[in-house]
């Protein structure tokens, strides 16, 4: 990848639809460190950048419609395709196509693909690749790629959490990142319509499986009571994996037309592998998918499959 990125001068680096912490940071410091080796880059996601990450340096200039002839495209966090919505039309044009994700369900396409499930965040893959392209990191790369790493690793709390990430988050620290500012403008400084999106989805969740997993949604008519919109159930699901008892948190949320993105969430069931039964992937710890019908209907068989899951899990 490294002779790719210094042989190249034009460059669209673009994330996923309704994107976390780790697919803006990413976004954002990758096009800083290509603009600081003299490359033309833009950066774009398909939402733009949601409300509480609009605080990371260079979020104003991600753009949700990219201008312009672009040599290679840097996929960033996911394998492209559906998740990257509108703008997949635009990187299928792109003569080169690169992925650089930490998802196990990514398989590389390409030999300059840069495929590390191993990495907590693709935030510690961006600081790799900084390093063999011999770019210095400034503050603003730093606390881009500091934020991408702690919200990817839940501030430390996931088991996704390594050594390499602490120590990248270290650096980020060293090169000038405030984690007293990143912690407080990603966790405590929520929009009022995303408390009350959340108050809806805990109102909405029920025990299943004999008290083993918690399911909830967030329907068409929560997000019209609260004003919210798909970027305010960022952290919701995490919200939930707090009710005592559960080993297993799913959360449905609705996308229009009978259309449900599935969040999963575990510390001891691989959700990726279910996730990966409706066509869908991610961590084993934290995964998701898309599911089209009513909500009984969606319900129904995600609570099929997770309980069939939990009984085979026994001691």
């Amino acid at each position: 990848m490294g002779r790719l990125i210094a042989g190249a001068d034009d460059f669209l680096c673009v994330g996923h639809e309704q994107p976390d912490g780790d697919a803006v940071g990413s976004v954002a410091a990758l096009t800083m460190m290509l603009q600081a080796m003299g490359k033309h880059v833009v950066g774009a996601l398909p939402d733009g950048v949601p409300e509480r990450y609009r605080f990371l340096p260079g979020a104003d200039r991600i753009v949700s419609q990219p201008c312009g002839e672009f040599a290679v495209a840097l996929i960033v966090d996911c394998k492209g395709g559906r998740r990257l919505a509108h703008l997949a039309q635009i990187v299928e044009q792109i003569p080169r196509q690169v992925v650089i994700d930490h998802h196990a369900t990514s398989v590389p396409r390409t030999s300059c693909d840069y495929i590390d499930p191993a990495a907590a965040a693709v935030g510690v893959q961006i600081l790799r690749l900084a390093d063999v392209l011999g770019v210095s990191v400034t503050t603003a790369m730093a606390t881009n790629l500091y934020t991408a790493i702690v919200t990817d690793t839940g501030f430390f709390r996931f088991e996704n959490t390594n050594a390499e990430a602490l120590m990248a988050a270290a650096r980020c620290v060293e090169a000038g990142a405030d984690p007293h500012a990143i912690a407080h403008q990603v966790t405590e400084r929520s929009a009022l319509v995303h408390k009350r999106l959340m108050g809806r989805a805990f109102v909405n969740s029920q025990r299943c499986c004999g008290g083993k997993a918690v399911i909830s949604h967030l329907a068409e008519e929560d997000f019209r009571a609260t004003g919210a919109s798909g970027e305010h159930t960022n952290g919701i699901i995490e919200n939930l994996k707090d009710i005592a008892g559960a080993q297993l948190i799913v959360l449905l949320k609705a996308d229009g037309n009978n259309q449900w993105r599935v969040s999963l969430r575990s510390a001891t069931v691989d959700v990726a592998a279910i996730a990966k039964q409706f066509g869908g992937g991610g961590h084993g710890g934290a995964a998701g998918c898309e599911l089209t019908g009513t909500l009984a209907q969606v319900k129904q068989r995600v609570v099929r499959v997770i309980s069939q899951v939990l009984q085979e899990n026994q001691p």
